[in-house]
């Protein structure tokens, strides 16, 4: 019986492995959607005299004739994802004499009805900072993770508080993107959210891991692109690509409920499912 069981706890871990990996580690199927039809901003909606498609890139550009006063953005129409895998291909290019050029990939976010402005979660990029390279960052909490970073941000008497519990990427992996980016070549963005827990990507490097512990932010929301007020600069998209992923609570609730009614084993008699096939990043 303890056999059969073990056997059957196995494949339990092995479905929640299955559903819950990430494309980033290299389980691929058919399941993504474009947004992106590569020839026009069909399905997107952002000012056309910053926003406008070239050799088949979505492309956001300023000018030192015309800067802008704000951020603008292009904000995708088609709906307001919760779960999912967001990959991209992007490039930025400072054009000025500082060398500054900033954008990012909102998600779970949200159009502010007076200033016009996206709010949210965002995959940070930075032609001058390598530290914002793959960083998370969130308006109401500025940069929650510096490229290489997985914390923990939670609230504290009121007052959001982050702690830093190790590293995903080191200087050295950082620094070779970086010098990538500002070389003027295509980069890949991933973005995984699945309920609290935020990852991005870059390259295939782990740039940032967030686990948000404050329940009060949205858990879905619009995806946009950004243009970062300021001096000129120029960044593209493309390859615009989402998977919806489902809600890892829902999968271990239904895993749960599994074993409780098939009564099969007690799984305090064999300690954790980590102890089989060690713990998912």
């Amino acid at each position: 019986m303890e056999k059969r069981a073990r056997a059957l706890i196995l494949g339990a871990a092995a479905s929640l492995a299955f559903f819950g990996w990430p494309i980033a580690h290299g389980s691929a199927d058919g399941d993504f959607q474009t947004l992106f039809n590569g020839k026009d901003l069909t399905g997107w909606d952002g000012d056309r005299n910053i926003w406008s498609v070239q050799a088949g890139a979505i492309t956001g550009q300023t000018t030192e004739q015309n800067p802008l006063k704000e951020n603008t953005f292009l904000v995708w129409q088609g709906g307001t994802p919760a779960n999912f895998e967001l990959r991209a291909s992007f490039r930025l290019v400072a054009k000025n004499d500082k060398n500054f050029a900033n954008s990012g990939i909102y998600y779970r976010s949200r159009v502010d009805a007076a200033s016009k402005q996206v709010l949210g979660y965002q995959g940070d990029m930075d032609a001058s900072l390598p530290d914002y390279l793959g960083a998370l960052y969130e308006d109401d909490r500025g940069t929650i993770a510096k490229s290489g970073q997985r914390v923990r941000v939670f609230r504290s008497d009121g007052k959001p508080k982050i702690e830093i519990l190790g590293q995903t990427a080191g200087a050295t992996e950082i620094g070779d993107l970086f010098a990538d980016l500002s070389a003027g070549h295509w980069l890949h963005y991933v973005i995984i959210a699945e309920d609290n827990h935020l990852r991005h990507y870059v390259n295939g490097k782990f740039t940032a891991d967030v686990t948000d512990e404050d329940d009060t932010k949205p858990k879905s929301g619009i995806i946009a692109l950004q243009v970062h007020h300021g001096a000129a600069m120029l960044v593209q998209f493309k390859d615009i690509q989402i998977k919806p992923l489902p809600s890892t609570r829902s999968m271990l609730t239904c895993e749960t409920t599994f074993w409780k009614r098939s009564n099969v084993l007690n799984l305090a008699q064999f300690g954790p499912l980590s102890s089989f096939y060690g713990p998912l990043q």
